[in-house]
Order: C-alpha cells, then sequence, then structure tokens
C-alpha cells in the first residue's frame, strides 16, 4: 500500500508539473503554426489569430484572441468569419500520454458573412475542402513538435450569440440576417457525419428557428466540402407577429398575426431542398382609408395552412386554404426565383365568399357587390409588379345579393336621364338616393387576364326587372373601365358605353328603345320603395 501511495504522489507530481509546463509548451510559434494548419486541414480556409495563451483551470484551454477563418478566394479578400476570442479544449487523457489533441472549439460573438453571387454559387459551399499545404505537423521547434500525434481537431465546434449576415454580391447591405445564433455542430470520428442543433432569430421578422435531428453526411469518395455533403434536418419556424416580416414584402395592406410551422430540410447546403406546412390560425388584414368611415379596416382571415417546398430556384405550395368572409379560398402558389421573381396561381378556388364583407366592409368601393361569390381560375404575374403583369382566366358566380356604392348610384341614374326616361316616368326631382340598393339574382362571367388588362365577352347582371349584358375590359393597375352595355327590361332596350376609372365613370347611349313605360315605371318604383 505504502509502494501505491508513493506511486500515485509521483503521478500526481508529473500530472501537476505538466499542467504547469504547458503554458510553456503552448506559447512557442511551432505550436501556433501547428494550431493554425490543422485548423485550416479541418475547415479547407487559412485560420489566423492575433494570439493564443492557455488557461489550466478548471480543464486545459487554449484561447485563440482575433480568430479569422479566410473568405473563398472567388469571392474576395475579406474574412469568411471574425471572432474576438475562441476557445479550444486540450484532451487530458492523450496529453498525459504525451500527446496533444484539441478539440470542443468555442467560437463566442462570432460574425459570419454569408455571399451569393450572380450564378447562384455560395461563398461557404467550399468550406471542409482540404487546403493545399494544410495539415502539415511541424517538425522543428522542439518543444512545439508534436510529429506522433494525431491530433483530433474540431470534433465540436460551438457558436454562442452569432451574428450571420446574408447578401447578394454587389448589393451593399444585407438582406438577411440571423441574430443569437447558438448553434453546436459535432463529429464523433474523422470523416464521419456532422450533427448539427441549434436555434437562431431571422430578420426582418423576427423569426425564431430551432433546428434539431440535422445531420451532414459525407459521400464516399466524393470531395468532403460542406456545400457538397448530404443534409438532413428539422427546422421548427415561429413568428409571433408577422407584421414586421410582411411589411418587407408588402407595403399595405398590414397583416398581423402569429406562425408557426415545421419543414424538412434535405439535399444539401449548397442545393437546399425543404417541404413542410405553415400554419396562422388568425390573419389580420388592415389597412387606412381616409375617404371611408370609420377609417381603419380590417379582414380577418382564419384557419391558414400553407403547405410549402422549396428546390432553390422554385417556392411551389400544395393548394392551401383559408376561411374568410364565411366562405373559403384555396390556390397553389409556385413561384419561380431569381432576378425577377415570377408567380403562377394555379387551381383558384373561391367558395361562397361574401363579397360585402371584402369590397363594402374592407375595401368601402364606391363600386360595392354584396353576396356570395364563387370563382375558379389561374394567373401568372411578375412579384415586382403584379397588376401590370397579371395574366389568366376564369369563371365567376356572384348571387343572390345586391349593388351598393355610391358610384353606382350615380351610374344608374345618368343611364336613365341619358336614356330620356326619368323626366317622363318620373315626378320631377325623383331620383334615386345614395344606399338604395339594386337587388339581383345572379352575377356571371367568364374572363381572361392579358398583361394585367381583364377582358370579358358573356359578363350577364340578371334582376327581377331587369337583365344587363357586357362585354369589355378593365385594367387592373387603375381601374380602367371600357365596357358595352345593353340593359334589358321587358321590350325595352338601351345599349350604350361605359368608361373613365373607378369614380369617374361616364355614360354614352348608343341605342334606345322603349315601348312599355309601364314597365319602365314598375321598375323604377321598386328602385326607389
Amino acid at each position: 500500500m505504502k509502494r501505491v501511495g508513493i506511486a500515485a504522489g509521483i503521478l500526481a507530481v508529473l500530472v501537476a508539473v505538466s499542467l504547469a509546463a504547458l503554458p510553456w509548451f503552448f506559447n512557442t510559434p511551432a505550436f501556433q503554426t501547428w494550431v493554425s494548419q490543422n485548423a485550416a486541414r479541418a475547415l479547407g480556409r487559412p485560420v489566423t489569430f492575433v494570439s493564443l495563451s492557455i488557461s489550466i483551470f478548471p480543464l486545459p484551454t487554449v484561447k485563440l484572441r482575433g480568430f479569422q477563418v479566410a473568405e473563398d478566394p472567388a469571392f474576395g479578400p475579406g474574412p469568411f468569419l471574425r471572432v474576438g476570442e475562441g476557445t479550444m479544449k486540450i484532451r487530458l487523457r492523450p496529453l498525459l500520454s504525451g500527446r496533444v489533441e484539441l478539440a470542443d472549439l468555442t467560437l463566442h460573438e462570432p460574425l459570419i458573412d454569408l455571399v451569393e453571387d450572380g450564378r447562384g454559387h455560395f461563398n461557404w459551399a467550399s468550406l471542409g475542402a482540404r487546403a493545399p499545404n494544410a495539415g502539415s505537423v511541424p517538425r522543428g521547434g522542439g518543444r512545439g513538435g508534436t510529429g506522433g500525434a494525431s491530433a483530433v481537431l474540431l470534433s465540436r465546434v460551438s457558436i454562442v450569440n452569432g451574428t450571420l449576415r446574408y447578401r447578394k454580391a454587389g448589393l451593399q447591405s444585407s438582406d438577411i440576417r440571423l441574430a443569437k445564433v447558438n448553434v453546436t455542430v459535432s463529429q464523433t470520428a474523422p470523416g464521419g457525419a456532422l450533427r448539427l442543433s441549434g436555434d437562431a432569430v431571422a430578420q426582418p421578422g423576427n423569426v425564431e428557428i430551432k433546428i434539431s435531428d440535422a445531420v451532414l453526411t459525407p459521400a464516399a469518395g466524393a470531395p468532403r466540402s460542406f456545400g457538397e455533403m448530404a443534409l438532413k434536418a428539422t427546422v421548427d419556424v415561429e413568428v409571433r407577429d408577422v407584421a414586421p416580416l410582411a411589411s418587407a414584402a408588402v407595403a399595405s395592406p398590414a397583416l398581423a398575426g402569429a406562425m408557426t410551422g415545421r419543414l424538412l430540410i434535405t439535399g444539401s447546403p449548397a442545393r437546399v431542398v425543404a417541404t413542410g406546412a405553415m400554419r396562422l390560425d388568425r390573419l389580420t388584414l388592415s389597412e387606412d382609408r381616409p375617404s371611408c368611415a370609420p377609417r381603419k379596416r380590417q379582414l380577418l382571415l382564419g384557419d391558414l395552412r400553407i403547405p410549402v417546398a422549396y428546390t432553390g430556384t422554385e417556392l411551389d405550395s400544395v393548394p392551401f386554404e383559408a376561411k374568410v368572409a364565411s366562405g373559403s379560398i384555396s390556390l397553389r402558389v409556385s413561384v419561380a426565383l431569381g432576378s425577377a421573381p415570377t408567380a403562377a396561381l394555379t387551381e383558384i378556388k373561391v367558395n361562397r365568399v361574401e363579397l360585402g364583407s371584402i369590397l363594402v366592409d374592407f375595401f368601402c368601393q364606391p363600386y360595392a357587390v354584396s353576396g356570395p361569390m364563387d370563382l375558379t381560375g389561374e394567373a401568372s404575374l411578375r412579384v415586382a409588379d403584379p397588376w401590370r403583369t397579371a395574366s389568366g382566366s376564369g369563371r365567376l358566380r356572384i348571387g343572390p345579393g345586391k349593388v351598393l356604392g355610391r358610384e353606382v348610384v350615380t351610374l344608374v341614374n345618368d343611364v336613365l336621364a341619358l336614356a330620356g326616361v326619368a323626366s317622363s316616368v318620373l315626378d320631377l326631382g325623383r331620383r334615386l338616393k345614395p344606399g338604395s340598393p339594386l337587388d339581383f339574382h345572379a352575377i356571371t362571367a367568364t374572363y381572361t387576364i392579358t398583361n394585367g388588362v381583364l377582358k370579358t365577352e358573356d359578363l350577364l347582371y340578371e334582376a327581377a326587372d331587369m337583365s344587363i349584358a357586357a362585354s369589355g375590359t378593365i385594367a387592373l393597375s387603375d381601374g380602367r373601365v371600357r365596357m358595352d352595355l345593353t340593359l334589358s327590361q321587358g321590350r325595352n332596350q338601351v345599349k350604350g358605353v361605359v368608361s373613365g376609372t373607378t369614380g369617374a365613370l361616364k355614360v354614352i347611349p348608343t341605342a334606345i328603345r322603349i315601348e312599355d313605360t309601364r314597365g319602365i315605371k314598375k321598375f323604377l318604383d321598386r328602385l326607389f320603395r
């Protein structure tokens, strides 16, 4: 027992002496070169630092200050990663055998710049590719030589409170920023799979992201760059309020509501594929309209489900659904990404959506129609200028319902006066008053849209006392109208042209046939009752 105690004491002294000598051992140019070369070999990029020091307790740890990882030369001279301080732990068991093995690199508050060039290539895709002349262990330097050591470097890399900026080459500012990045990447054996977990907050929009079950697997015999590894991960997304995110893409109306979702990420870091679904239980659209009372208008969408699929060049959605204005809408959206994104809206289905809640209560339109609407169709457009670039086709049916709005009343009165009917049938001063509704059984039409101009040949308005057939065009961007109308009431008929813009329409009669003034009076009396 005495011998065992003596041996243990000697061992303790040796360990203490070894630990005490570590600062002297590591503070050599040879060892610093060895650390830089091994880090470069692991990352495939030159690695530099301003200074290196070691702390003994609680565990031997190497501290690197002014730590930088170089940029891919194809993207310029600037650093890819900058960090004020990085720490690496020293493994104790190999150290007692005379070998130095470093692991568990922690980067505190790093700044990482991700850049995409005009061809869709990323500056981080080459990470992990073997750098020329990297990783050779220095032979000179005596104390720093570790020629027999097989260093396991970066078996785990942790980012603590980091910031990641994404931009496209040639632009001055970052488009997307990840803040509060806390991520851990681990590798159990050299050449093995990388496992990743962590969380971050994306800006703009305060989008909370949590990554779990992420695995990056190098392909056998293939180059081991980070961008080419097989990727599989689960990403949970939570947005407490979509208002900041929506305002970056759409100026009006304002959107508000909480959103959650889960995405399955596959492919590779250089060619990400994502599938999953986003969910909003309640989405509120708000808009301020000074000419309306009240000025602030809101429209509620409920139970919004958005299945999504992203391939890198296209963002696609399986038909998503939402409840709105006592009805429902569903459509499929495909967005071709690039310098001028285009969107295709297909499988559009609107079922029993109450237009009064949208056109009157929300948009406060001077020409308003109430009643349930059914619509089917498709369209395509450029995202940057949707109203002038939209093209497509469809069919709609509205009714039963009412035509409302101050401009509709003015238009009807103008038609009656121009037809010479009002003065002969009505008492002097008796005119259709604002707020008077025009009841109808149905409004039906098929339409086409070409470069933002809607065209119909068969618009039909059917009411108990009359019908109106119309054909013509409406410009979606400014509401400019050019329509040929035929108003029929029994044997009476008035033809005319309606033109102008919303709020400034004018009617020019082209043909009038009046055979039954009693029928006209009956119709007008019904309007005024």
